[in-house]
């Protein structure tokens, strides 16, 4: 049986991952962001210039739903000369789960299911 000490560091644990899932969470809720996540899994090496055109979207808002992709964690940015490519956060194992998750479940559409 689990002291009361230990308990309040389980809950406690397990309040952070919680409120770090919801944000998660929250921040692929919204289609842009989502097709952002899912192409940079897809394509590492996409500049945010490229996403702009890509999904026609302005260059200032691709960036700020980069932004609150970076902000939950998500993604993380690195700066080539003037090009910034966002860039999937592989140290969180939840990030690296849901990049499997779309992988597994979003089918190329040039590949046809028989």
């Amino acid at each position: 049986m689990l002291r009361k000490k230990e308990t309040r560091i389980i809950d406690a644990l397990s309040i952070q991952n919680d409120k770090n899932m919801v944000v998660a969470f929250k921040a692929l809720s919204e289609v842009s962001r989502y097709r952002i996540f899912c192409i940079l899994a897809e394509q590492p090496k996409v500049s945010v210039s490229d996403l702009a055109e890509i999904l026609g979207l302005s260059l200032p808002l691709i960036s700020q739903h980069i932004k609150v992709l970076e902000q939950a964690g998500l993604l993380q940015k690195e700066r080539e000369g003037k090009k910034v490519f966002p860039r999937i956060e592989q140290t969180n194992p939840f990030v690296k789960d849901i990049v499997k998750t779309i992988r597994r479940v979003v089918k190329p559409k040039d590949k046809k299911v028989k």
